[in-house]
């Protein structure tokens, strides 16, 4: 009987990146259990929850599209991949079903960039900033 592919990162594994991160710890071994449709939720999850910290901490909040300029610009990406698909399908995220592989990679890129800036509020945190 084959495993049931989980679909949802869920609580449990939600904490445990936060714990991870709160901790300063790596949470890319965790990361390797997930799917592409979870890194997404996951990139959406630590997406919510730097929008959060920054309306908590930033006299000038970030929004979601100041965020997401921060990640590697999407053609630059699909062109270092030499993708197949169409270039939309890198933008409107259409190609998780098609080629999860590049996709995942696309999300721990982001993902990177999100888990630098919740090491930043939670360092000003720590130094009371």
């Amino acid at each position: 009987m084959l495993k049931k592919q989980q679909r949802k990162i869920g609580l449990l594994n939600r904490a445990k990146i936060m714990e991870r991160i709160v901790l300063g710890q790596d949470v890319d071994e965790l990361m390797k259990s997930f799917s592409a449709p979870q890194l997404q939720e996951l990139r959406s999850f630590l997406l919510d929850e730097v929008v959060y910290l920054s309306r908590e901490m930033d006299e000038t909040p970030r929004t979601v599209s100041a965020i997401k300029e921060m990640f590697e610009p999407i053609p630059n990406y699909y062109y270092r991949q030499d993708c197949r698909e169409p270039l939309e399908a890198c933008y409107n995220e259409t190609c998780l079903a098609s080629n999860p592989g590049c996709f995942s990679r696309k999300m721990h890129g982001q993902i990177a960039v999100l888990l630098k800036l919740l090491h930043q509020y939670l360092q000003n945190q720590e130094n009371g900033e």
